[in-house]
């Protein structure tokens, strides 16, 4: 009973019959038809397995089950005895399991993302208004793979209208969908896992032969090792068949299926949706007469349709048309000016103004008087019907827009990432999949008595919410309304954020005709909310306005009804746009100057991958490895080619940057180079930076071991050069660890040296000339001149891909353009706000920000990395550095779309161009900024309360040794799906679940206080690398950003506690005493748990009442709040079930904190507790053990204890059945503790629980098919 189907497979000595139908929500009706249809005995054994098995079981209860991935396991033994691994895809589920000839099978799913699933393929074909069933006889006629994005099914779309403009047929597109999907299917899902030949590939998609073809091609499998078996579709229920069943009459079975009842539990929890009095959400009114003098027209062409509006000089709306786009927008606006030519003849255009994605080529073909971005576009339509409008709210088919408004002009923006879960076409796809008309869907969420809450989610994976949901007995009215609901949220929380939201929002869109989405706002905004009379044709209708604007009194440059089908010439670059592209030029130049890239046969050759800090440090590796009489050669700047290589090779999500390191390797290792050398760099350097250490993110501290290995270059005869770089112990530590990269290719130290300091000369020359570059440009600056700074890291400046084009866009549209490394950032001390900036880079990110903020003629574009951790919370501090003053930020994907990024840059642009600079004060120095105290401190204040986060059993013992201090302490309560929506609202990325979840539990308690005056949080600080050490300054930065500035953050470092806090011995107890209470039997633990921190040797006693039952032993590992409060239940889930879980002790997790930075240790305590607990505690037998193991697996690596949490996995795995890993999700240490081969070296296997406070009945399910095997 799967997530869209259900099949059922009659075995009895072999398959006799099989049946298969979607089943809509509708499971017990459907299953009922199968039972009937497939005409089986009266009596036989049942056994039930998939996703959706628990609305059998609740009307039979003693059903036997089986777990997906074992029935699934089996089904393919008995298919395909030799196959050693297997894809499975399925509608919402991708799976690749290996191992299939072992005991325990090791397999990875799909969790959060359908880019990878059945669903992908029926929505794109639904777009492309061709059935399913005709996909394979399509793709055999294709001739190209044109690249698309395999990753959202929604954003597939816009890639497809984007080839269908470039001339791809529908053929070749559907083929490289096939291409993109299992692409990404290997990335994220395979990720490290040995592939063992041959694979069966079971599923429903088994059925295309463009995704078998891709598959061969991907894998690179001959006919021989890619085995699809007849009955590839049944394989789990084949499984199920096989295991022994519960005897049932089927009379008795399909009386019992016909008399159950629903199971309502949890089936409506949202406000009903009523539409405000007064709402209207009619068509436009248009007067359908022409004046005399003519009209103006505004054309707003989308990706799936394309509306044209004439107003009068009066802005009075004449008509309008609204028609699909087809993928021919050049073929629909002919056809809508032909239309409006018949009904009005040759009437005079006063002016033309065209918007939407395709507006670039045909604003310049028809001679278009204004060609506009949608934002721009969109308010100017919300600021004429509504002067007073200072938000305005769009929602399209695939983008969402966010726009704050002030006297009429756009003041900021936002739009839509990399979900399309709060888009217009999120709705079409749910409507389509239950069956209802889109135009009947919104009424009848009206009608819902008791929405239903289905969370935020992918437009694919809502639909298991939605069919768990009429399982539970819950009305398409309810189902409908609680998408309504799900929608509104989704676009607060991923667009809004944390934006400002004012006293009179403007909905514009054409999902405004749904009157469910329409209440839903209203829901949360009440009368703030004012439907625009033009709503569904407000981008061109402000086109049409801004063509006015742009005419004056001149005439239109409109070339007719009929306009040419050569698009118009640009005028020449101008010389001062020349100049400007030769100015921004030179700093990527000078990174090269002493380049030559010739090869001499006779000499050994040393490949430089150009990524990360090679874009700063390749003059000085150039000029090292020349001087010892070596080839250099550095991989070409990224190209389609490398990016093609790193989707192929890629493992796991890491950010973009990372992942393209894959490709420069590959193609190295494709030129047959000797060595790859990319440093493992661990710190780096900044001149004013006061935090312990400044470390590169856990990314750049592993990155070239990871992919290397991951590549097996090794294998291939190629050797990796990857000294580690301590650089912020000095320009002394680089050079020594330069001189043993010398020494270990058998270069003396003297020989090394003369290369070395020119390497070293050449890289400070460089430094230099950038900053003279930027100092040159600043000193010839007229008073109204407008300078853009990109701000990113070198490589996100200077890689072609990674800067997503912007620089030219920037420069072809008459700008300078500076980046940070043009500005004096280094030269700026930040401490005194940022006193625990770990991160170079952020520091050099929000010192720019300062300087930018400061100089009256800068304005800031800044990039950001989808998926890296520091970005994130970088993103909040860059925010506030700005203030008032406008900037644009980009997150940089490899949802490759240059459509979005020109619309985003285009209304900045436009923001901006009329704003006034500044006045330049008198002796204007740009270093003399602004600093502001950060209200974070290192201990308690006397007289507030000290309200302690929720931290599972050691809550209580912390405010019990802070009371001991003499304190006012007390644990806040446990984390709620409400706390997690308070915080998700402030959040602007993918910040990891603890941040939202920090920021929720504090807006909580204020309110609860009735204001923050009085109040402190505790939230420590870390040495870094990773995210959770800036947590306190981000919780900070939005406190006060909500005007919370009251209250107190305290935020000790920890890895300075042993020195630093008042009775350390009472600390450590505090932390013993939580590890014992959970070591206790868990039937007992809270009638054993002490209330107050007790003595050693009470604690030590207690410690002898621990559990020492035989049970199946889970070990759990991972951040603090992830094995106690952020679980989400599922470790006492577990313990219920009669599972005994070893959490990792935190008391030694301090410990191991400690010693491993340094700082003195005293063991003695945990060790007399260890010893008393033996083998039912979680207690290593030595601190060595651990260290041993760290220093082996993960040397020289800082970020969120992750050397403790490797070697700690390992040793429990030595014991245990099974090893849960719990970190949320995106963390960057996970992501590397897992491509440094946890699995692989632990001797249990392991399970990544990723935490993002969604976890549902299929998560459950995967855990549970993992303990099935342990």
């Amino acid at each position: 009973m799967g997530s869209s189907t259900i099949k059922l497979v009659q075995m009895e000595e072999g398959i006799q019959k099989s049946w298969c139908e979607k089943h809509h929500g509708e499971l017990l009706k459907t299953l009922s038809k199968g039972l009937l249809e497939l005409e089986l005995p009266e009596q036989f054994a049942l056994c039930v397995t998939g996703s959706n098995r628990k609305t059998l079981l609740d009307a039979l209860p003693d059903a036997v089950q089986m777990e997906d991935i074992p029935a699934i396991v089996e089904g393919t033994k008995r298919l395909c005895p030799k196959a050693g691994s297997m894809i499975e895809i399925g509608s919402q589920s991708a799976r690749f399991i290996t191992g299939l000839s072992g005991k325990s099978p090791r397999f990875s799913v799909n969790e959060h993302c359908a880019g990878g699933t059945g669903s992908f393929f029926e929505d794109q074909m639904s777009r492309l208004e061709l059935q399913i069933e005709d996909y394979s006889r399509l793709v055999e006629k294709a001739r190209e793979i044109p690249n698309l994005s395999g990753r959202c099914a929604v954003f597939a779309k816009t890639d497809i209208i984007h080839r269908q403009q470039e001339g791809y047929p529908k053929e070749d597109i559907l083929l490289g969908l096939c291409y993109a999907m299992i692409r990404n299917y290997k990335a994220t899902i395979v990720k490290d896992l040995p592939v063992e030949k041959p694979i069966a590939f079971c599923g429903g998609v088994t059925r295309n032969t463009g995704v078998i073809r891709a598959i061969r091609d991907v894998f690179s499998l001959s006919e021989d090792e890619l085995l699809v078996p007849e009955q590839a579709l049944y394989s789990g229920a084949i499984g199920a068949a096989f295991q022994e069943g519960t005897l049932v009459e089927k009379d008795d079975l399909l009386r019992r299926i016909s008399a159950a009842g629903p199971n309502t539990e949890g089936s409506g929890a949202l406000s009903k949706l009523q539409l405000l009095s007064g709402t209207s959400l009619s068509e436009p009114e248009k007067s359908g007469t022409m004046s005399v003098d003519g009209a103006y027209l505004g054309i707003d062409v989308g990706s799936t349709s394309t509306d044209l509006v004439l107003i009068g000089r009066d802005a009075a709306l004449i008509d309008f048309l609204y028609l699909r786009t087809a993928g021919d927008p050049e073929g629909v606006v002919r056809s809508g000016l032909a239309q409006l030519r018949e009904k009005y003849g040759e009437f005079p255009v006063l002016g033309v103004g065209i918007t939407g994605s395709g507006r670039e080529r045909l604003g310049n073909m028809m001679g278009a008087d204004a060609i506009r971005d949608e934002i721009t576009a969109q308010a100017k339509a919300a600021a004429w019907w509504g002067p007073d409008a200072d938000t305005v709210f769009e929602i399209g088919g695939q983008d969402s827009k966010y726009i704050s408004l002030k006297e009429g002009n756009v003041v900021d923006f936002q739009m839509n990432k990399i979900c399309a879960a709060g888009t217009g076409s999120f709705v079409e796809e749910q409507a389509a999949r239950m069956g209802i008309p889109i135009s009947d869907f919104g009424p009848l969420a009206l009608q819902g008595e008791h929405p239903c809450d289905l969370g935020e989610r992918c437009t694919v994976f809502i639909e298991t919410a939605i069919t768990q949901a009429a399982a539970q007995g819950a009305s398409q009215a309810d189902i409908a309304a609680g998408l309504c609901h799900s929608i509104v949220k989704n676009y607060l929380h991923k667009v809004v954020g944390g934006k400002p939201v004012g006293k009179r929002i403007v909905l514009q869109g054409g999902v405004d005709y749904n009157p469910g989405i329409v209440a839903a706002f209203q829901s949360a905004y009440g009368d703030k909310v004012q439907v625009s009379p033009v709503f569904s044709i407000s981008g061109a209708f402000g086109a049409a306005l801004l063509a006015q604007e742009a005419v004056g009194n001149e005439k239109s440059t409109f070339l007719g009804f009929d306009f040419p089908r050569e698009e118009k010439k640009v005028l020449a670059t101008s010389e001062e746009i020349r100049r400007n592209k030769a100015f921004y030029k030179k700093a990527g130049q000078l990174v090269v100057e002493d380049y030559d890239g010739t090869i001499d046969p006779r000499k050994k050759t040393i490949g430089v991958p150009l990524t990360l800090i090679m874009f700063k440090f390749f003059p000085m590796v150039n000029a090292f490895f020349k001087n010892l009489g070596f080839n250099v050669v550095l991989s070409k700047p990224t190209n389609e080619e490398t990016i093609r290589l790193s989707q192929q090779y890629a493992q796991g999500e890491t950010c973009y940057p990372v992942k393209l390191i894959y490709g420069h390797m590959k193609q190295l290792a494709n030129d047959k180079v000797d060595y790859i050398f990319l440093p493992s760099v661990r710190t780096i350097r900044h001149p004013h930076a006061h935090a312990a250490h400044n470390y590169a993110c856990p990314y750049m501290q592993k990155a070239a071991q990871m992919v290397f290995e991951s590549l097996g270059l090794e294998q291939q005869g190629i050797q990796l050069l990857s000294p580690v770089l301590d650089l912020d112990l000095g320009a002394k530590m680089m050079g020594i660890a330069m001189l043993e990269t010398g020494k270990a290719l058998g270069f003396s130290r003297a020989r090394c040296l003369p290369g070395l300091a020119k390497g070293a000369l050449a890289v400070n020359k460089f430094t230099e000339d950038v900053e003279a570059l930027g100092r040159e440009m600043l000193s010839g600056l007229n008073p109204e001149e407008k300078v853009l700074v990109l701000i990113t890291r070198n490589y996100g400046i200077s890689d072609p891909v990674l800067n997503m084009g912007i620089p030219e866009i920037l420069l072809s549209r008459g700008y300078k353009v500076m980046t940070l490394g043009h500005l004096p950032g280094m030269s700026l001390d930040i401490s005194p706000d940022y006193p625990h900036m770990y991160w170079p880079f952020g520091d050099h990110l929000l010192s720019g920000a300062k300087l930018i903020a400061n100089h009256p003629n800068l304005y800031a574009v800044y990039l950001t990395n989808h998926g890296c951790g520091p970005d994130t919370l970088i993103s909040h501090m860059f925010r506030e550095e700005m203030g008032d003053k406008p900037y644009l930020q980009i997150e940089v994907d490899e949802h490759y779309s240059p459509v979005g990024v020109i619309t985003r840059i285009e209304a900045f642009l436009n923001s901006i161009k009329n704003r006034k600079n500044d006045p330049m004060p008198e002796n204007f120095n740009i270093l003399n900024v602004s600093m502001r105290l950060a209200n974070v401190s290192a201990k308690p204040e006397k007289g507030k309360k000290l309200l302690i986060p929720p931290l599972g059993c050691y809550t209580r013992y912390l405010a019990d040794y802070f009371r001991h201090q003499g304190f006012a302490a007390e644990a806040m309560p446990d984390f709620t799906h409400q706390t997690l929506n308070l915080g998700r609202a402030e959040m602007v990325s993918k910040e990891y679940l603890p941040l939202p979840m920090l920021v929720g539990s504090c807006l909580q308690a204020i309110a609860e206080h009735g204001g923050d005056d009085g109040l402190q949080f505790l939230i420590p600080y870390g040495y870094g690398a990773d995210a959770d050490g800036q947590y306190a300054r981000t919780v900070r930065t939005i406190l006060d950003r909500k005007g919370h500035t009251k209250c107190g953050i305290v935020a000790p470092m920890l890895e300075e506690l042993s020195e630093t806090a008042e009775d350390i011995g009472l600390l450590i107890r505090a932390l013993l005493t939580g590890d014992v209470v959970y070591a206790l039997p868990y039937e007992r633990r809270e009638e054993l748990a002490p209330k107050q921190i007790p003595t050693l040797a009470k604690l030590v006693e207690l410690a002898k009442q621990s559990d020492t039952s035989k049970k199946r032993t889970i070990a759990a590992v991972g951040s603090p709040m992830c094995i106690t409060s952020l679980d989400e239940g599922v470790l006492s889930m577990l313990e219920q079930e009669g599972n005994r879980i070893k959490r990792q002790p935190l008391a030694e997790m301090m410990a191991f904190l400690w010693q491993d930075n340094g700082k003195p240790v005293d063991w003695s305590e945990i060790s007399r507790v260890a010893q008393a607990l033996r083998a039912s505690g979680s207690f290593a037998t030595t601190a060595d053990t651990l260290f041993s193991s760290a220093d082996r697996y993960l040397p020289s690596f800082a970020g969120n204890n992750g050397r403790y949490r490797f070697a700690k996995a390992i040793q429990m795995g030595e014991s245990a059945d099974a090893v849960l890993t719990l970190a949320p999700r995106y963390e960057n240490t996970a992501t590397v503790l897992s491509l440094c081969g946890l699995e692989k070296h632990c001797a249990a296997p392991i399970f990544a629980l990723s935490l993002d406070g969604d976890w549902d009945e299929n998560s459950t399910s995967r855990l549970r098919s993992f303990l099935y095997y342990c």
